[in-house]
């Protein structure tokens, strides 16, 4: 196993969020989106950016249903771009 560098509150933290998911599910969880997002930005064959595209979407309805559950937590109206 690797030493996982992240201070002891930290690892607490995502230990404690993972409920009753072995810490070896979790990490291969992260190994495949970090494998996915370097796919991601590297695809160029037809098939390579097919899936990219597939997992990129993916992503997208993911921070989608993030910042719609957000939003309403920080009062903020939901609108197409950032503003500063």
């Amino acid at each position: 196993m690797a030493r996982v560098q992240a201070s002891d509150e930290t690892w607490a933290a995502f230990r404690a969020q993972l409920g009753v998911t072995p810490v070896s599910v979790a990490l291969g969880r992260l190994v495949e989106r970090e494998v996915a997002r370097t796919a991601r930005s590297s695809a160029s064959d037809a098939e390579g950016v097919r899936v990219a595209l597939e997992d990129a979407r993916e992503v997208a309805r993911e921070l989608a249903a993030l910042i719609a559950r957000l939003e309403p937590l920080a009062g903020e109206p939901v609108s197409g771009g950032r503003s500063h």
